[in-house]
């Protein structure tokens, strides 16, 4: 039996990851840490994109992610399956670092896209887990 990380974008790939999850390992994972993070950076370009402060724009994503994590442990928290949920600021990957850390989770799962080349060469949190982890790290396309 183990325990794994997701670190969660939206309900949609959310439940892509944990649906892949339980087809790969089937009931040998039994508990699972939902993980958002929301970073700084995407908190200002959102802010600027709406008109608003970044406090305001944090607040509204905030409020929007528990949301959806909340959903997630509902949809998915059964009899052999046990759903812990996290919300968390800062960067990204060190996040993800520091909560399978602390909640000694086994392996982190992470969805993977396609994206642009620049987007890939500034920004990839998939890669910078990858680097830092010190345990495995499965990666399902959303």
């Amino acid at each position: 039996m183990k325990k794994v990380l997701i670190a969660v974008g939206d309900f949609e790939s959310g439940a892509k990851l944990i649906n892949n999850l339980m087809e790969f390992f089937g009931d040998w994972v039994t508990e699972i840490h939902l993980l958002n993070v929301i970073d700084r950076q995407s908190l200002e370009r959102l802010a600027i994109f709406r008109g608003t402060t970044p406090e305001e724009a944090e607040e509204e994503n905030t409020l929007k992610y528990e949301s959806i994590l909340e959903n997630l442990r509902k949809e998915y928290d059964d009899s052999h399956l046990y759903i812990t949920i996290e919300g968390s600021k800062g960067l990204i990957a060190e996040k993800i670092i520091k909560s399978s850390k602390k909640e000694k989770v086994d392996f982190i799962v992470m969805g993977t896209r396609r994206e642009s080349i620049t987007k890939r060469l500034i920004k990839n949190h998939v890669r910078y887990v990858i680097e830092i982890s010190d345990i495995p790290v499965l990666l399902f396309p959303v």
